[in-house]
């Protein structure tokens, strides 16, 4: 069991250090927001289940257990509302269409100014 435990320890600390790298060495604000999110994620897991199976106690799994899911909620909305921050702020470097520009012109046209 410690075996597993070191295991998944040093997996989900590697996945929050090319995560940390990606954010800074990455070349756009995209591809930082891409890597400061995903990997975050998978890596706060990891270290939560190598915590719980190197402690093995039942107040050590519950916390573990909120953090985790605090890192779970908290990470992918917080990702997205920055992501739309970013989204508004920059121009974005397309390929093709931009939907969400789209999206944002047809749901304009619905709003109530409060004039």
């Amino acid at each position: 069991m410690e075996l597993f435990a070191g295991i998944a320890l040093v997996v989900g600390s590697v996945f929050l250090l090319l995560a940390g790298v990606g954010a800074v060495r990455f070349p756009d604000t995209y591809s930082r927001l891409h890597a400061a999110a995903k990997a975050p994620t998978l890596g706060v897991l990891l270290v939560g289940i190598g915590t719980v199976a190197s402690i093995r106690t039942f107040q050590a799994a519950v916390a573990v257990a909120l953090v985790v899911a605090l890192q779970l909620i908290a990470g992918p909305v917080g990702s997205h509302m920055l992501g739309r921050a970013v989204y508004r702020s920059l121009a974005p470097p397309l390929d093709g269409p931009d939907q969400l520009a789209e999206r944002d012109r047809h749901h304009d046209g619905d709003r109530d100014t409060g004039g």
